[in-house]
């Protein structure tokens, strides 16, 4: 357990990002199907981004004349499991790929229903349409057109989008319904064209071609992570004085989440792309006093900006929150537990989460109130940049930050933040 605290009225600092763990995995993926060799690059740091490494290496020196099946275990990294669902259903061999208690809580049925009609050999081997999956790969895995519920995650959409082009005549995809987090679908499509894939993409239909990626610079394309800024916009949003660099952001991005800046205007933090890179100080013009967001195109930005906006006692409705349902909690849940445990005012109805604006406003209030943090990284960054505001903060997992930024503490201890662990 870890309790946290800052007593700083100004806050100056210049911090590295980790590298967008959302990029390198999918660089990742697409450098293995490539067949490519070992290569030198940037990487994020993430515990995500390890576990794929690890996986992918070991998926590419397994015997694949092995009769028994070669666990592939993805702990609770989501992107990994279904990225390398996908990779294993083309990978000569046979394995049971699988994940912790929550990831096997996590649905898959979307994306193995659509390799199945690809002609894909899968089974699973507890609760049908969930992990573990057994698959044998099938290295000439024909193409062929599929269609995909476009409104659960776009993780299912871009693992086929990445396979398209080592598929036996391509793929063609078509997206029912309402698409979630189509952001993800853009990054993928423009990495894969980096690569030299040809994706062609119009209205809820795409069509990949067969062909061979070609090699690329893993340098040139990785960007910092837009996601880890977000608790950074926190820090501005709540800090009386403010002046933070994040080194190299740019608003040139293939990352949804690069809609930061947009969103923070209206809650009193003003973005500058610099030299150095952005740079974040108070607006001029204060928070609004009621703000509405659909999350749609960037569902990983919600706890951040919803916390803020609770702590800022700003009243909201928010929603285009359905993804939040299957990540590493039910983070929707999550958010009214932890939100409501702080005394501010959260309902949630279906998958919209409404503010009522009740501002906590005495931080020499001592109560101790535990955050939990439900193994899920996002939320222990998210709450505790509140402790800018209360003195009271004590999150129960602070290590779940590894997951996507290794470097969280040591970066808020360079703004004034001072934490003490204890049992």
């Amino acid at each position: 357990m870890r309790h946290i605290l800052n007593h700083n009225n100004s806050i100056d600092c210049t911090v590295t990002l980790p590298f967008s763990k959302s990029i390198i995995n999918r660089l990742l993926v697409i450098h293995h199907l490539s067949g490519g060799n070992s290569i030198n690059r940037p990487t994020s740091g993430s515990s995500d981004t390890v576990v794929m490494e690890n996986l992918l290496r070991k998926i590419s020196t397994q015997n694949i004349n092995s009769e028994r099946f070669t666990e592939i275990n993805v702990g609770n990294a989501g992107t990994v499991m279904r990225f390398l669902t996908a990779v294993l259903a083309v990978t000569p061999g046979k394995w049971l790929i699988t994940g912790t208690e929550r990831m096997q809580q996590r649905p898959v049925q979307p994306l193995t229903d659509a390799l199945q009609k690809l002609g894909a050999e899968l089974a699973f081997t507890n609760i049908n349409g969930f992990p573990p999956v057994l698959i044998n790969g099938n290295p000439q895995l024909k193409g062929g057109t599929v269609q995909l519920n476009a409104g659960i995650s776009s993780q299912f959409i871009s693992a086929l989008m990445m396979l398209g082009p080592v598929l036996k005549g391509g793929i063609g995809i078509e997206l029912m319904g309402n698409i979630t987090s189509g952001s993800y679908i853009r990054m993928t499509q423009s990495l894969m064209k980096k690569a030299g894939a040809e994706v062609n993409i119009k209205g809820n239909a795409m069509v990949i071609k067969e062909g061979k990626y070609n090699e690329f610079d893993f340098a040139s394309i990785a960007e910092p992570d837009w996601s880890a800024a977000a608790f950074w916009y926190q820090v501005a949003a709540f800090a009386p004085e403010v002046h933070i660099i994040l080194k190299e952001l740019s608003s040139e991005s293939v990352q949804g989440d690069s809609v930061l800046p947009e969103i923070y205007e209206k809650l009193g933090v003003k973005s500058a792309f610099t030299k150095n890179g952005l740079m974040l100080t108070r607006s001029e013009k204060p928070a609004v006093s009621e703000f509405d967001y659909d999350f749609t195109e960037c569902p990983d930005l919600a706890q951040a900006v919803i916390v803020t906006c609770a702590a800022l006692g700003i009243k909201g409705r928010f929603t285009g929150l359905k993804t939040l349902r299957v990540k590493e909690t039910d983070r929707i849940e999550a958010l009214r537990n932890e939100l409501t445990k702080l005394g501010y005012g959260v309902d949630v109805v279906g998958d919209q989460i409404f503010l009522s604006g009740t501002r906590f406003t005495d931080k020499r209030d001592h109560t101790p109130v535990v955050v939990h943090c439900y193994d899920d990284h996002r939320m222990a960054m998210s709450f505790a940049t509140l402790a800018l505001l209360r003195e009271e903060i004590y999150l129960d997992d602070p290590d779940v930050v590894k997951k996507s930024y290794p470097g969280f503490w040591k970066d808020m201890e360079m703004a004034g933040f001072e934490y003490s662990d204890r049992n």
